[in-house]
């Protein structure tokens, strides 16, 4: 059998005799109990092959579904005029939504052989309204509506908030057709990544359901370990399963612990088809969208592991003022790893899911900020050089690489000496911590917060990065971080653990664009 990547078709899949996960119990549960669904999940975890994998459901198309859960569970005699609407091409204007809109109705109108010209001249909410209506006349059957991807239009421009807002603000009226079409409509079901609030995106589609935290809809996209070992028994063969999970498992939209962890389908089938492991997840896509916005708020990206936060935030969406918890983990960078409910409010623990997302974030960010590739080799020798103490030579290693980085996106005039600090301090956690799975890092002191905080070998590294425009400042730079470091107490937690306490101050020259100087102390 062949590993059906890149093909989001069911019928495809089906009938190329290519692997399927059966995801067809969870949709019949779905259908049963509702009739208005959203669900969010990042990209390249198998939206679109749920989305027709329900268009062919509801049409009936009976011979796709044999040996799958749902066969002996349907209603074949009872087949449903589907309008499915698909965002996945260029739509980053009010014009080209239109468009991409008026064709995808155009072609439900066409294979349903109704007259297109009586639709003429209508905008994208009177064709789909009148759609609706002429379907329903027609073959006696309420409609299904499908619609994937519905906030690519905004999260391809959401570094432009008025662009944003416009796109937003279009989408919203289109979407308030579905209501007021209820009495025709048999089924709604909507994916997207991001959660964008009701009264932000569906306040005319108030009655959506969304599936996105739900127990029952956990495992409705990727693997769990239970599928993944029995579909693809013979193909596991060659591989070490604990690799496996630590690589691409890891995915949770409950945080409950007993809930089974999801793996990432795309990494997953493109691990077995070229038999390695790799970041495949990030090489079918750059989310420049997240990228933009994390540079734009210099996050760090080891301060993102272990954070709590609460299901609203977690589960809505605001251009206006972007929550980069909620960014990360719609967008599949993070994931629920645990949960604490105390009257009724629940508050989730976030993480890394696995070391794929862990590395390839860092590596690519790096890549978007200054067209430099990351390398796992230099990580290991400058952690080598850290565990011997050997911190002149660290310095010189450290150097040596940062003068390989070609250029930031910005000229050099553009960036200031806050932005510069934050991309070496990137790379250095990157190449420290981010390309290994083995370290901690540390992140706060009771007096405050230092650049970067690493347990490795039970030892314990502090860092404290400047970055100065005037390179003859270099002495007067360490003393100011060196004595940062001290007066703000940043080795104060870490005192009582009984392992040596190294300090380092690094200070970058503006101009030269490396690294200048090193001090060091330990206590």
């Amino acid at each position: 059998m062949e590993f059906p990547l890149g093909d989001p078709d069911f019928r495809s899949i089906r009938e190329n005799n290519f692997y399927y996960v059966d995801k067809t119990k969870y949709l019949k549960t779905l259908i049963k109990e509702g009739k208005y669904y959203f669900l969010s999940r990042p990209r390249r975890f198998g939206k679109s092959l749920l989305v027709s994998t329900l268009k062919n459901l509801f049409k009936g198309e009976k011979e796709l579904f044999k040996d799958l859960h749902i066969y002996d569970h349907w209603n074949w005699s009872k087949k449903h005029p589907v309008i499915r609407i698909s965002f996945d091409g260029l739509c980053d204007t009010p014009e080209s939504i239109k468009e991409a809109i008026t064709d995808q109705l155009e072609i439900a109108t066409e294979d349903a052989g109704v007259d297109v010209s009586e639709f003429e001249g209508r905008t994208p909410s009177s064709y789909l309204r009148k759609l609706i209506y002429r379907l329903y006349k027609k073959t006696k059957q309420e409609v299904v509506i499908l619609i994937d991807e519905y906030d690519k239009p905004i999260l391809d421009v959401l570094h432009d908030k008025k662009t944003a807002e416009i796109n937003l603000e279009y989408l919203r009226g289109f979407y308030s057709v579905i209501k007021g079409s209820a009495e025709h409509i048999r089924f709604v079901f909507v994916t997207g990544i991001t959660m964008f609030s009701k009264k932000n995106m569906f306040s005319g589609l108030n009655n959506l359901v969304n599936m996105s935290l739900e127990e029952e809809c956990n495992a409705i996209c990727g693997f769990t370990e239970s599928e993944l070992t029995t579909v693809f028994k013979k193909e596991l063969k060659s591989f070490n399963l604990e690799k496996i999970r630590h690589f691409y498992n890891g995915y949770s939209w409950t945080g409950d612990p007993s809930d089974p962890r999801v793996y990432n389908p795309t990494s997953i089938l493109n691990m077995m088809r070229l038999n390695r492991f790799n970041v495949w997840w990030f090489e079918t896509g750059t989310p420049t969208y997240l990228f933009n916005y994390m540079v734009k708020n210099r996050v760090l990206v080891y301060e993102l592991d272990n954070q709590k936060s609460g299901s609203s935030v977690l589960s809505s969406f605001n251009i206006a003022k972007v929550n980069m918890k909620a960014l990360l983990f719609q967008s599949g960078y993070l994931t629920l790893s645990n949960k604490t409910v105390v009257n009724d409010n629940t508050t989730y623990q976030l993480n890394f899911p696995n070391l794929e997302v862990r590395k390839s974030l860092y590596k690519e960010l790096v890549q978007h900020i200054a067209d430099f590739e990351m390398d796992a080799s230099e990580g290991k020798y400058l952690l080598k050089l850290l565990s011997q103490n050997n911190f002149d030579k660290f310095a010189e290693t450290l150097k040596a690489y940062l003068a390989q980085i070609p250029y930031f996106i910005q000229p050099p005039e553009k960036i200031s000496l806050e932005e510069r600090e934050y991309i070496y301090a990137l790379i250095l956690h990157g190449q420290l911590w981010g390309l290994h799975g083995d370290l901690q890092a540390e992140k706060l002191s009771c007096r405050g917060r230092c650049d970067m905080v690493l347990s490795y070998e039970d030892q314990i590294f502090i860092f404290e990065l400047k970055v100065i425009s005037d390179e003859s400042k270099q002495k007067e730079t360490l003393d100011t971080a060196m004595n940062q470091i001290h007066s703000q107490g940043y080795a104060d937690p870490y005192q009582s653990k009984g392992k040596p306490i190294h300090l380092i101050a690094l200070v970058f020259g503006k101009t030269k664009r490396n690294l200048l100087a090193i001090r060091y102390e330990t206590l």
